[in-house]
């Protein structure tokens, strides 16, 4: 069925190989990498990145559409969705080969849907919005008075908070993979949080104030700023 509905994949192998030979065409230094992982079949998977942006490519399965995604240092700031291989190559090109903004993406491709973050990020905001993001999410109140606390701390403020089953954690950068070298708050109950470490270790229990003071005292000692980009730029 699939074949039936991407003929130039089928004639080329894979989406992959149907995408190097698209850029082959429009003249692009752009080709697929190579993805070892056995849940992607190649046929209808690909994976394209340029310094330090990414896109995804998927096929659906009813109906023909190349499912695309568009990262930039970890994040995933858009996606889009098209039936022809020759505009996904465009959009492709032209993401990964330039400095466009989401914005800029989404003005030059009007299907592109951006996520709400997007700005934050282009603006090199993107600290203080998922700060404030996790502030008044109002499925997170049980973390709101330590979170409360945090966003107003001169050292805790500019890490990049992120958030794990119940768990707050604060990352050295703003992508993913994150950093796991700080300590970690779990809500006990309301205003009393637990402390751990990284390696699980349990620092303590006490008040949002307690936590806070826990969490300050626990931080590696060279912790400055959360970079733009992902554990391995650090």
């Amino acid at each position: 069925m699939i074949e039936n509905l991407y003929p130039e994949i089928a004639n080329a192998g894979s989406l992959a190989k149907a995408l190097d030979k698209q850029f082959e065409t429009i003249k692009s230094s752009l080709r697929c990498t190579i993805d070892h992982n056995r849940d992607r079949p190649p046929f209808s998977y690909a994976r394209v990145e340029n310094n330090k942006r990414v896109s995804q490519v998927y096929l659906a399965a009813d109906e023909k559409l190349y499912l695309s995604d568009f990262w930039r240092d970890g994040v995933c700031l858009a996606y889009g969705q098209t039936s022809s291989i020759d505009k996904l190559t465009e959009i492709l090109n032209y993401w990964l080969s330039s400095d466009a903004t989401t914005e800029l993406l989404q003005d030059k491709f009007k299907f592109i849907k951006v996520s709400e973050k997007a700005k934050a990020f282009d603006d090199n905001n993107e600290v203080e919005y998922t700060w404030n993001s996790i502030l008044n999410d109002s499925s997170r109140t049980e973390i709101r008075s330590f979170v409360e606390l945090a966003i107003i701390d001169n050292v805790l403020s500019k890490l990049f908070p992120f958030t794990s089953l119940m768990r707050l954690c604060f990352s050295r950068c703003t992508g993913y993979p994150y950093t796991f070298d700080t300590p970690m708050v779990i809500p006990v109950s309301e205003n009393i949080y637990e402390v751990r470490l990284s390696n699980n270790d349990i620092v303590g229990i006490g008040t949002a104030t307690d936590a806070l003071k826990m969490v300050k005292e626990n931080l590696p000692l060279d912790i400055q700023p959360a970079i733009v980009g992902t554990a391995k730029d650090l």
